[in-house]
């Protein structure tokens, strides 16, 4: 943005660090701010390797337990600890004081709210009544999304905007968008053949194996259980899957065992290096019954691999899908569809002609356009202060 003014800008994070989806947004898009912006980060916890661009400043962090506390707290020391020097305050984090507020995830109402059933529903009235951690979220979440002319909202996707206009009544104007981006330099597997060899070896694959990728740490709600049926269904003994991401894999080694697919599925567990392990597989399986916008497909597509997600109304990023440059699910928790998807990319010719479309799609999604969408909302809310309070 040629003749914009240099911004002084506040960020408020609890953990500045690599790991996780918020986190690592509000790390990727911050270091590309403080290339050209005086920024001051304000978190809990923060990576080693930060940019010496950039300005950290420690809020107290004092409860672990319970959670609520310690976003309560983060909220308070934010509102006191954050000065009026600043040209924008941009928050990834529940807090009463921001300018900028970045929407990672659906709304906590729309999560109360949701029709469990007579019985179901009349126990969360009574919960949300009597819980202090339900009662703290929800307000915490009313003061967010009130109404003022002179804040911004970025949503992650569309999914995630239309969530919070069923909860909340806030204009189109309120808000913007601006995608999680990717690194394709990174992720791109040219000249990586011999690593990919290697990590294949040590996982006992040929070079005929088919190897099948699935990422996430919460496994219910990323549809692993619908991802092992239809893999159980699929009618060909030469794929493997690979199950990345922390969590409680025992339910899913008993699942593996009852379908008779314990042989064939691997659990790796916290995977450090994603790019070898995005060139090791040859696809890439997500049927997630709820996720704003992942970041794993679109990595896996800027891999070269052809990418199976649920629709958009569960998974943000299938919102970037025009043009058949991933297969997509309509109902993820159907394994019948997934089965079907499936045994359409054990066509080699299918699975790089899909590969290939999505690895050019995934080349359009940066990191430099997700700053840039978060710049624009900055200095359209400082050209609003300047109208209504000149």
């Amino acid at each position: 943005m040629q003749g914009k003014k240099q911004l002084k800008v506040a960020v408020l994070i609890r953990r500045f660090v690599t790991t996780g989806g918020a986190e690592r947004y509000a790390f990727e898009v911050t270091k590309r701010l403080a290339e050209n912006h005086e920024v001051h980060v304000f978190a809990q916890h923060w990576s080693r390797n930060i940019p010496s661009t950039i300005r950290m400043h420690k809020i107290p962090f004092f409860f672990k337990k319970p959670s609520f506390l310690n976003q309560l707290t983060f909220s308070r020391w934010t509102n006191r600890g954050v000065d009026r020097s600043f040209d924008i305050i941009h928050s990834h984090e529940r807090v009463t004081r921001f300018d900028v507020l970045t929407v990672h995830c659906p709304c906590y109402r729309g999560f109360m709210n949701e029709n469990r059933g007579p019985w179901k529903n009349l126990g969360m009235q009574l919960s949300v009544a009597t819980s202090p951690r339900h009662l703290s979220y929800l307000w915490l979440e009313k003061q967010q999304f009130a109404y003022k002319k002179d804040r911004l909202f970025i949503a992650v996707s569309q999914n995630v905007k239309n969530d919070v206009q069923a909860n909340y009544p806030l204009p189109d104007i309120s808000f913007r968008l601006a995608y999680p981006g990717v690194d394709s330099s990174h992720f791109h597997n040219r000249g990586i053949s011999e690593k990919r060899r290697q990590y294949r070896s040590a996982l006992g694959l040929s070079s005929q194996h088919i190897a099948i990728l699935f990422v996430g740490t919460e496994f219910k709600r990323k549809g692993l259980d619908a991802l092992f049926r239809g893999y159980a269904r699929l009618k060909h003994e030469n794929t493997r899957l690979l199950v990345a991401g922390g969590g409680d894999t025992a339910p899913y080694r008993r699942l593996a065992a009852r379908l008779d697919i314990r042989n064939r599925v691997t659990f790796l567990g916290l995977v450090q290096d994603m790019a070898t392990l995005y060139a090791a597989a040859d696809l890439y399986v997500l049927p997630t019954l709820s996720d704003p916008c992942p970041m794993a497909p679109i990595e896996a597509m800027a891999s070269g691999l052809a990418t199976i997600m649920s629709r958009a109304e569960f998974c943000g990023s299938a919102e970037h899908i025009r043009n058949k440059e991933a297969l997509i699910l309509k109902d993820p928790t159907d394994d019948t569809e997934i089965t079907h998807h499936l045994t359409m990319l054990m066509d080699e010719k299918t699975r790089r002609a899909v590969g290939e479309r999505g690895r050019r799609l995934a080349e359009t999604l940066s990191w430099e356009k997700t700053t840039a969408e978060t710049l624009r909302a900055y200095y359209d809310v400082v050209s609003f202060k300047h109208f209504l309070y000149r």
